[in-house]
């Protein structure tokens, strides 16, 4: 009676679990990461569909060499709130240098800690 009652509890902890982390799914459509010619600075400009069942918040934004878990650049952002199926475009100054023509890895992390990864090529204007 109590393996019944433990494999019952563990197989609706685990699909509880599944459905908390299936509700929330962006998917970045397009990137860019260039320099702003006018101030000198980087900036990131994202295209990010909801396709997920709850309203996510961006709230952190994370620049990495491929292969790397070190971040080049993060930042903390105004939260963009996108509601399930929404499209938005933000930009974000980054305070960083970035090597025209050589890839990097832009990472968004939501209020929640879910993460969504996009490689795009830095160019030196918009």
């Amino acid at each position: 009676l109590i393996y019944l009652w433990f494999a019952g509890y563990v197989t609706k902890a685990t699909s509880q679990a599944e459905t908390i982390a299936v509700s929330e799914k962006l998917k970045i459509e397009a990137a860019e990461l260039a320099e702003e010619p006018i101030f000198s600075n980087w900036e990131v400009r994202l295209h990010v569909r909801n396709i997920g069942g709850d309203t996510a918040r961006v709230v952190h934004v994370y620049v990495l060499r491929p292969g790397s878990i070190s971040p080049v650049c993060e930042t903390d952002i105004t939260p963009v709130i996108i509601n399930p199926g929404e499209v938005v475009w933000f930009t974000e100054e980054l305070r960083c240098s970035f090597v025209p023509g050589y890839d990097y890895v832009v990472k968004i992390v939501t209020q929640r800690g879910t993460e969504f990864a996009v490689t795009v090529t830095a160019s030196d204007a918009w």
